[in-house]
């Protein structure tokens, strides 16, 4: 009787003291208990149950715990079916889920994955639709591996996983351009997306620091940046690159320096420098001028428009003086009278007649005149008349052009009438 009550009271302490000694998180238990049930509870799983058990302290196949939380889940190449536990994300403590090379899947990735991941080793398994949008808030996150499934829609921000060293989406069914949010990796260096449908180019890539680069047999397409041919493990193969050197960035020069407006030494050298990156003011305008230091400097459209102006108003005041001063010279020259030649008209009988009166007779003439007037107003006789006139002739050879007589006196005929009648001369 006696040794039947001890035995029982060493079982019980002996109970007591596993219970305390193997007791594991009981979010863990419960998390784990969801896997097993949504794995259709595999046999080879062993130790597993879908209540309760103690993860930790029975030693579950694949599960590593640190102080009675469950830190990795190692359940490679099992042949599992199934998919992963909608309550994963109680596993707060859980740093590697690792289910690579299963049948997992034939739907989306749950969106409840452990929040605090360093490795996601999910490849080789049959996931599709789209990455679930949890992943980008996994900071900690190391390794993401998602290679050979049928996921089609990345859906996912890569600017809060500052740790990613590993991404592998390869053998997948993406599609579209890579997000900017790919060039926040800043600590990748290895990317695996081959045999995928990516298009455009791979430019928001160039300025990581890659070192295992495979994107074959996608639909990429434009020059591959010199960057990222440097790398020594490039894969580039099956898409439409172009194979010539991508262009070189635009030089940057720097302007001339620019002559103060004073144009003294000391302003200039007092002057502020000038931007590399500016232009000069004077760019806009037209018309190119040598700068003091051999360079060529704009001319302003103003400057040019004042010359222009400047040489009209200079051309219409030397035409306005040339005829002012034509003018004072009609004005203060010879007696228009005297420029005015005599002229002969032919009569109808074949004859000349005076057509002008002789205005100017020489001061000899004068006294010729004086004495003819101071005679007889009698008719004179055709004699007579034909002398005087030819005296009358001589003294004005000098008013016909270049000294040429007028008329001639011995052809003169003389008609006279009764005293106080007209005469005619005719010749």
């Amino acid at each position: 009787m006696t040794m039947g009550i001890t035995g029982v009271a060493m079982l019980l302490l002996a109970t007591a003291f596993t219970g305390v000694t193997a007791d594991t998180n009981s979010d863990d238990v419960t998390a784990l208990n969801t896997l097993y049930t949504t794995l259709n509870s595999p046999s080879q799983l062993t130790s597993w149950v879908s209540q309760n058990g103690d993860p930790c302290g029975q030693s579950w196949l694949g599960i590593t715990c640190s102080n009675s939380r469950v830190i990795t889940i190692k359940l490679p190449g099992m042949g599992l079916r199934g998919t992963l536990g909608y309550d994963m994300n109680i596993l707060t403590a859980l740093v590697e889920l690792d289910m690579s090379n299963n049948n997992l899947g034939g739907s989306d990735i749950p969106y409840n994955l452990p929040p605090n991941l360093e490795t996601l080793d999910l490849e080789m398994n049959n996931f599709t639709g789209t990455l679930p949008y949890s992943i980008s808030h996994m900071a900690a996150l190391k390794y993401l591996k998602l290679g050979h499934n049928q996921i089609s829609d990345v859906n996912v921000v890569f600017n809060q996983l500052t740790n990613l060293t590993t991404l592998d989406l390869s053998d997948n069914t993406f599609s579209g351009t890579l997000s900017e949010s790919f060039s926040s990796l800043k600590t990748l260096t290895t990317l695996y997306l081959q045999n995928n449908r990516f298009n455009g180019t791979i430019g928001v890539l160039s300025d990581l620091p890659l070192t295992d680069l495979n994107v074959a047999n996608n639909q990429f397409s434009g020059w591959i940046p010199e960057k990222l041919k440097s790398i020594g493990n490039l894969q580039i193969s099956g898409n439409s690159f172009i194979n010539i050197p991508s262009p070189a960035p635009p030089a940057q020069t720097t302007p001339p320096p620019q002559p103060s407006p004073t144009g003294s030494p000391s302003d200039s050298n007092n002057s502020p420098p000038t931007n590399s990156n500016s232009k000069p003011s004077n760019e806009s305008n037209g018309g190119n001028v040598e700068g003091r230091d051999g360079g060529k400097r704009k001319v302003g459209g103003g400057a040019v428009a004042g010359i222009v102006i400047s040489l009209v108003v200079l051309g219409t005041m030397v035409t306005f003086f040339l005829i002012k001063r034509k003018s004072m010279r009609r004005q203060q020259g010879r007696d228009p009278e005297k420029d005015v030649p005599l002229t002969l008209t032919p009569l109808a009988s074949g004859k000349f007649k005076l057509l002008r009166p002789m205005n100017i007779v020489s001061p000899s003439g004068k006294e010729g005149l004086q004495r003819t007037v101071s005679m007889n107003l009698k008719p004179p006789s055709k004699i007579d008349l034909c002398r005087s006139l030819d005296e009358n002739d001589r003294l004005n050879k000098s008013v016909g052009e270049e000294g040429k007589p007028l008329f001639h006196q011995s052809d003169c005929i003389h008609s006279g009438r009764s005293a106080g009648g007209n005469g005619e001369l005719q010749c």
